[in-house]
Order: structure tokens, then sequence, then C-alpha cells
């Protein structure tokens, strides 16, 4: 049975975002803290949930 060629070990996606995080603050970015159950949706009209299917009531 031929064995599968492993794969490469995936990046640390932590120590990169760490990394974008420290950029930012260097060059100035802030950070906010938002309080548990406010939105950043804006807006409540346009698009809605998708139905694929719609059951008669006949």
């Amino acid at each position: 049975m031929a064995t599968k060629p492993k794969k490469e070990p995936a990046p640390d996606n932590r120590i990169n975002l760490a990394e974008q995080v420290e950029a930012f603050l260097k060059a100035g970015g802030t950070v906010k803290k938002i309080p548990s159950g406010i939105s950043g949706q804006t807006t409540t009209s346009g698009p809605r949930q998708i139905v694929l299917s719609h059951k008669s009531s006949t």
C-alpha cells in the first residue's frame, strides 16, 4: 500500500495575527472594547435568509 506524502505543517496563524496587531498599534491604530450584546450591523433592511423550499398549506 502506498503511503501518502506528509503535509506541510500549517502556519501558526496566531503568531501572524499578533504581528499584524502589533504593526496596527505601532501605526497609531486603536482597539475598542465593545460591550456584549452590541452588533456591528447597521441596518435591518436588505437580504433575508434564503428559503429553499416552500411547503404549501393546501
